[in-house]
């Protein structure tokens, strides 16, 4: 492993936990309990089924999981709790969620930061980033299995409910964000108006009117059926994502070396399929939704967006906000890989 180198969804949650409690002793200490955001029937749901079932393939059954999607044990934060005790195994998202046990990888995520996507892989690989990873492994119990980076998300949209041409057009914008304060800080300077919700409450909210965009990756737009209610999607790029296994490291040390190698080759395996299909199934997806709404679909010039983030993270920097060196790291791994 590397570095290893109140509403009702509350109420069910805490009903499967104390499930996995009582029964602790009837389940087998190699069946992982999983957790994701993203609905079962997504492109990155499927993805997570399909890691499950190669685990249990490559370990020849020694290993077995159960995939609990769409927040069924709670939300980010609260799973990642369960993660750090042992009641839940993995926890699966960006890994910037693990901001909650060191503050330092909250910038990983930082928008319009990095150059692209393999400037920030780059930087992910780094010593620097690793010693971030570390601190968590040892304070939190929590590991990350393989690199960051490989398993995609693909590219990053605004889905508004009145159509966004322009770096102008965001300013005010009622903006739906999670709760992470580097991004809401970042937005808010970026002229926007965040607001703060689960994204389960994201639908509702936009047809209520209660926010008027949220920002997602884009192949989420359509199994989240958002476009229903905001139907323009606008490409911002504005940070790069990828799915991170996020393990209790206590469940990663009770398996042999032989079952984490297969582990491992489960993810590396879904990593790839996720990379070359990504946007052979974002493409598709905006047809779909084309077909049966008015969807708009725009790329925008994000240059006044990086020229604004470049102002506000040098400010950040000169007030001790970044954490030290690294803004150097960021220009480091600038270096190293051109």
């Amino acid at each position: 492993m590397k570095t290893m180198k109140f509403s009702y969804r509350t109420t069910a949650a805490a009903a499967l936990i104390a499930t996995f409690t009582l029964g602790a002793s009837q389940a087998s200490a190699e069946t992982w309990r999983m957790s994701t955001k993203v609905p079962a029937e997504s492109f990155e749901g499927r993805l997570h089924q399909e890691f499950a079932d190669k685990v249990t393939e490559y370990t020849n059954g020694d290993v077995k999981m159960q995939v609990y999607p769409s927040e069924q044990l709670g939300d980010a934060q609260t799973v990642l709790e369960q993660v750090s005790s042992g009641i839940i195994d993995i926890f699966v998202d960006d890994v910037s969620y693990l901001n909650r046990f060191n503050e330092d990888i909250t910038w990983t995520s930082a928008p319009f930061l990095f150059d692209d996507r393999p400037h920030w892989e780059c930087f992910m690989k780094s010593d620097y980033f690793h010693t971030i990873l570390g601190k968590i492994e040892e304070q939190d119990n929590i590991g990350v299995i393989g690199d960051v980076g490989p398993f995609g998300r693909g590219f990053r949209v605004l889905v508004t409910a009145e159509e966004v041409t322009s770096y102008q057009d965001v300013q005010d914008l009622k903006l739906r964000l999670w709760d992470n304060q580097m991004i809401v800080d970042v937005w808010t300077a970026l002229g926007t108006d965040p607001l703060v919700m689960a994204w389960t409450d994201v639908y509702q909210s936009l047809q209520t009117g209660i926010v008027k965009a949220v920002t997602s990756p884009a192949i989420l737009v359509e199994s989240m059926k958002f476009y229903e209610v905001a139907p323009h999607i606008a490409r911002t790029d504005e940070f790069n994502q990828a799915n991170a296994y996020m393990i209790n490291l206590n469940s990663w040390n009770d398996i042999s070396d032989e079952n984490k190698e297969a582990v491992i080759r489960a993810y590396t395996e879904i990593s790839a399929k996720a990379m070359s299909e990504i946007q052979a199934s974002f493409d598709a997806s905006l047809s779909s939704m084309k077909a049966s709404a008015d969807v708009t679909y725009t790329e925008l010039d994000t240059t006044p967006f990086i020229k604004a983030a470049e102002a506000i993270y040098k400010g950040y920097e000169a007030e001790g906000k970044l954490p030290e060196g690294f803004l150097s790291a960021v220009d480091g791994t600038r270096d190293s890989c051109n």
